[in-house]
């Protein structure tokens, strides 16, 4: 794997930067990081020897959070050793394909269907309804609706009305 060093903002060649331990245009010297997310420094490409890039890799520092590793375009599983952790790449996603337009239209109108049903058994309890009843309604048991919809009752008090 060879890595393609991106030169972080203020470096001058050949002043700031020393020859690499592989195969790079150079290594940046150490130097005060600024803090903050302006900018992403150490920025590298690690490429397979075929040209293809394997992942972006960089580190920031951030005020309150320390150093954070970010890996990006991972397309190859990684291994970090001596350690437990292991990531894997990012499925590729064809976000305008008609199977996965089709899955998500499904899965909004599946969230809305759910509110209004939801909404339902909240009003059906507000006037009155028995368990018993909604869950006819439902096709369930009367024990299996309040399960499963006793959530929607549970709102906030507010005190008496003032009406």
């Amino acid at each position: 794997m060879t890595s393609r060093g991106a030169q972080a903002p203020d470096t001058r060649v050949g002043a700031d930067i020393d020859d690499p331990q592989y195969e790079a245009s150079g290594r940046l010297r150490p130097r005060p990081w600024p803090v903050g997310p302006s900018e992403s420094y150490g920025k590298v490409d690690f490429d397979d020897g075929e040209g293809r890039s394997v992942l972006t890799l960089y580190i920031q520092r951030a005020p309150e959070e320390g150093y954070v590793l970010h890996i990006e375009h991972l397309a190859a599983p990684l291994r970090v050793d001596g350690t437990l952790l292991r990531l894997s790449p990012a499925p590729h996603v064809d976000r305008n394909a008609a199977d996965y337009r089709r899955i998500t239209a499904a899965r909004t109108a599946a969230a809305k269907a759910e509110a209004e049903l939801d909404a339902a058994v909240s009003a059906a309890r507000a006037n009155g309804d028995s368990w018993e009843v909604i869950g006819a309604a439902l096709g369930m048991s009367a024990r299996k609706a309040r399960e499963q919809f006793e959530h929607a009752q549970k709102r906030p008090r507010t005190g008496p009305s003032t009406r």
